[in-house]
This record gives structure tokens, sequence and C-alpha cells, in this order.
């Protein structure tokens, strides 16, 4: 059970490698870099935020003011490059030319040997379903990871409110997760009432996919502070905690009868969290507003 689990494990980094080396490049919001199936090249003089790349190389001579990540591909630092946050690589290896600058940290998470491994788990017996489930979860954990990771990299301020929500009140948070997930059928049959209603409910699906999602991501992160915390590795970036929160309850959600209840657990402290942010800001703003309006001004 465990030699499986290990190989599993270790599957979701070579599927991840294998799955995008092949994907067309994505358009990059302003003063970001994000590509994927290619190499990405900073050239000297320029300035941007952020860099991300699947499949493909980073090779700085410039400057990096955010976060500079390579998911299956290396990452070359020359004489002139500066990067003001960190440099992380998955599957690949970070160069530092004589010279260049990272203020923040370096990570390397390197693969096995691909054909070892790959050797090793063709020769299993495998259940079929077995097999088809394994397939279906390291897909999941694959995109739900890279997703984390571009969410963090480029946005991570509503990851870190709602981190920060659910360990100021984590029985709050459960609660209100709960409740949120106990109303989500009866709002929608009430939607269902009018013509309007009907229209609105992919938009309910919608935002409580994303509030599920960004949540499940917040509690992850806590979940990698506190397992660093156990390491004796304090103040690690918030990518490292996503990623090693992650790859945790991915680990934890293979134990049987524990894993989904745990699962479940990170899902409604998520959906809390984010709806404790969002009353948090609903209350911010309604006191902004009055104290404008007290004030005698007016913003057009």
């Amino acid at each position: 059970m465990k030699g499986n689990l290990t190989k599993l494990h270790l599957l979701a980094l070579f599927l991840l490698l294998f799955l995008f080396s092949f994907s067309p490049p994505l358009e990059a919001a302003e003063r970001n870099i994000v590509k994927i199936g290619g190499d990405v090249t900073v050239s000297q003089g320029q300035t941007v935020n952020n860099v991300i790349t699947v499949g493909g190389q980073v090779t700085v001579s410039g400057r990096v003011l955010g976060q500079v990540l390579a998911v299956g591909g290396s990452v070359v630092l020359t004489r002139t490059a500066v990067v003001d946050g960190d440099v992380v690589t998955v599957g690949g290896v970070i160069i530092l030319g004589k010279g260049a600058r990272v203020y923040g940290e370096l990570k390397e998470i390197n693969t096995a040997d691909i054909s070892q491994l790959l050797t090793s788990v063709l020769n299993e017996d495998w259940e079929g379903w077995s097999w088809i489930f394994a397939i279906l979860s390291l897909l999941l954990f694959i995109g739900i990871l890279l997703l984390a990771l571009l969410l963090v990299t480029l946005i991570p301020k509503p990851v870190c409110l709602v981190a920060s929500a659910i360990k100021e009140a984590p029985v709050r948070a459960f609660f209100w997760g709960l409740i949120v997930l106990i109303s989500i059928v009866p709002l929608a049959i009430l939607l269902t009432i009018s013509v309007m209603g009907i229209a609105l409910i992919p938009l309910e699906i919608t935002l409580v996919v994303c509030s599920a999602l960004v949540g499940f991501i917040a509690t992850a992160q806590i979940t990698g502070e506190k397992l660093f915390v156990l390491l004796k590795k304090h103040n690690q970036s918030v990518i490292s905690d996503v990623f090693l929160g992650l790859t945790a309850l991915w680990f934890i959600g293979w134990i049987p009868y524990l894993g989904w209840m745990v699962k479940v657990i990170a899902i409604l402290l998520g959906l809390g969290g984010v709806l404790t942010v969002c009353i948090s800001l609903r209350h911010k703003w309604k006191k902004g507003s009055g104290g404008q309006t007290d004030g005698g001004t007016s913003i057009v």
C-alpha cells in the first residue's frame, strides 16, 4: 500500500511535466509574464512583476520585482539578474550566475528518475478502476496545484486575507462554511421560482466553486505554514506554504475514511473564511461611505 502511494505521488510530478510540455502560450497580464510550453527571457534593463512558465526555461538578465516560478523547466539567473522575491523551480534546477542577486529564497523541487519511475509503475498489477481513480485524482491535484501557484504568485492578497480570517476564528469560519453549504440547494430552489432567478443559478454555482477553491487554497496555506513550523523552518514564502499544504492534503486524502473528512473540513473552513472576509469588507465599505456622507462630501 505504501509503495503504491509513493509511486502515485511521484507520478503526479511526472504528469505535471508531461501534460503541460506541449501546451500553447498564454497571454500575460501587464508587467507579468505567464507562458505555457515555451521559454521566457527577461532581458537586461527590462523590469517585470512576476515570471511564470510551465514546460519552459526562464532566463533572467533584468529585474523581477516579484516571484520567478518554473514548472517543468530550469531558471537561469545571469550576472545582471535581480530578483526581489523567491525563485522556485519544479522539476528543474536553478543556475545562479556570479553577481546575480536574489533577495528571496531559492527553491528546487526535483522529481525522481522518470524512466525508473515508469518501469516500476508499469510492472505493478493495478486494478482497472483503481488505476482510473488514481489518474483522475492526480489530474485534479495537478490542476488545483497549478491554479493555486498561479493565484498566489499574481494576486496573493485574497488568499492571505481568507487565511487570516480562518486563523483568527477557525470555529466561526467552520460554522459559516457549514451554513453556506447547507443553503446552496434551498437558494437554488428559490431561484427557480422566476425566470430571472433561473438565469442566476449558474452565477450561484460559479460563486460557490470559486469561493470553495480560494478557501481551500487558503486552508492549504495555513496547513503548509504549520508544517514548516513543525520542521522548524519559519517565515517561508506563501508559494512554499501553499505547495506543501496542498501536497499534504493530497497525501492525507488517500487515508481511508479520514482523508475525505479532512478535505470536507478544509473546504468548510475555506468557505467560511471567504464569507467572513466578504462580510468584513462590506462593513468597512459601509463605514467608509457613511463617514464621507457625514462629512458633507460626495464622490462621483
